[in-house]
C-alpha cells in the first residue's frame, strides 16, 4: 500500500512538472509596471524638486516549442518633475521585438532564460506646457533571467540588466540643434526587474 501511495505521488508530481513548461502554440501575455517618486529640498531655502515616473511594459509572445518564444513589446514611460513652480513632463515610447530561449532546471518548475530584444524609441519633453525637446533612436539588449512556473497558466520572472547598446538623437525645439548620444551598458548587477506572465 505504501509503495502504491509513493508511486501515485511521484506520478502526480511528475505530471505537474511536465505541465510546468511551455508548449508549441502557447501565447504568453505579461509585462511590468514601475513607479518612482523622489523629493529633494535644499536645507535653509525654499528650493524644492519633486519628480515622479510611471512606466508600463506589456509583452506578448508565441511559443514555437517548449524552449523558444518570439514576440513584441511596447515600453511606455511617463515622467513629471516640478522645480519650485516650474513643471517638466516627459514621454518615452519604445515598441520592439524579442526572442527568448528557455531551459528548465532539472525536474523543477524553475527555468533559466536568455532574451535578445530590439526597440525603436521616440518621445518628447515639455517645460511649463511647451515642448522643448524631441528625441528618437533605437536600442538592442541581451539579458538573462529566471522564471518560476506557479501553475501551467501563470509564471513569475526576474530579469537582470544584461548588455545593451542604445543610440538617441535629441532635437532642441527652440534652436533646432540636434545632439546624437550613443551608449553601451554592462549592468548585470545594477538592475533587476520582476514581472508576471499568463500562458494561454
Amino acid at each position: 500500500m505504501k509503495k502504491l501511495i509513493v508511486l501515485a505521488a511521484v506520478a502526480l508530481f511528475g505530471t505537474q512538472v511536465a505541465k510546468a513548461q511551455l508548449s508549441k502554440g502557447n501565447v504568453i501575455l505579461g509585462g511590468q509596471v514601475n513607479v518612482n517618486t523622489e523629493s529633494t529640498k535644499v536645507k535653509g531655502s525654499d528650493n524644492k524638486t519633486t519628480s515622479t515616473s510611471f512606466g508600463i511594459s506589456p509583452k506578448v509572445g508565441l511559443a514555437l516549442n517548449q524552449n523558444w518564444v518570439v514576440g513584441v513589446f511596447a515600453n511606455t514611460q511617463f515622467g513629471s518633475k516640478k522645480v519650485n513652480d516650474v513643471k517638466f513632463k516627459s514621454l518615452d515610447i519604445t515598441p520592439g521585438i524579442f526572442v527568448r530561449n528557455y531551459h528548465m532546471i532539472g525536474e523543477s518548475k524553475f527555468a533559466f532564460f536568455a532574451e535578445a530584444n530590439a526597440g525603436y524609441t521616440f518621445g518628447n519633453e515639455k517645460t511649463a506646457g511647451t515642448k522643448t525637446d524631441t528625441h528618437n533612436g533605437f536600442s538592442v539588449n541581451v539579458l538573462p533571467g529566471i522564471t518560476y512556473f506557479v501553475t501551467k497558466h501563470f509564471m513569475i520572472e526576474g530579469a537582470f540588466g544584461g548588455l545593451g547598446y542604445s543610440y538617441l538623437q535629441n532635437k532642441n525645439e527652440a534652436t533646432k540643434v540636434k545632439t546624437n548620444v550613443s551608449s553601451f551598458d554592462f549592468n548585470f548587477t545594477k538592475q533587476f526587474n520582476l514581472g508576471v506572465n499568463f500562458i494561454f
